[in-house]
């Protein structure tokens, strides 16, 4: 009886990281193919942030910058979602940028001031029409420009 329980755990186990992967895998090739692009002329930094989200959910990235280094943040969703919400903080939670003051823009060109960590928050609105949630892939990427 032991055994059967294990065994049904592991099926279950196997099933959920299988599920959590394959959409992993979906986002990545997303930034990959969709996001990386709208880097332009900046070169990509070598990372690939990626994951699936839904509505009302929201995430924040913590990124170090260099003072003198010009950015371009990118960030960019699946067309289910709905549009994002996009804040570039300091380490205090000032306000640096916030897409909402420009028409919900997905890409952010800017020069770092000084050395530091900034944090990307990005949040998806919830749907008030729409009684089912949506989801979709969602990347953060960075760029710096060539000098």
């Amino acid at each position: 009886m032991k055994l059967f329980v294990s065994f049904r755990l592991w099926i279950v186990l196997f099933f959920l990281f299988s599920i959590t992967g394959g959409s992993l895998a979906q986002c990545l090739s997303f930034a990959r193919n969709i996001a990386k692009p709208q880097l332009g002329e900046f070169i990509h930094d070598g990372n690939y942030n990626a994951t699936y989200m839904e509505e009302g959910e929201n995430a924040e990235l913590y990124k170090t910058f260099f003072e003198g280094e010009e950015y371009r943040l990118v960030v960019s969703a699946s067309d289910s979602l709905p549009q994002i919400h996009i804040r570039l903080m300091d380490d205090r939670r000032n306000i640096i940028f916030d897409n909402a003051n420009h028409g919900f823009v997905q890409s952010w060109d800017f020069s770092a001031k000084s050395t530091g960590t900034m944090i990307v928050y990005v949040k998806i609105p919830e749907n008030e029409e729409d009684k089912y949630i949506t989801g979709g892939c969602i990347a953060i990427l960075f760029g710096i420009k060539p000098k």
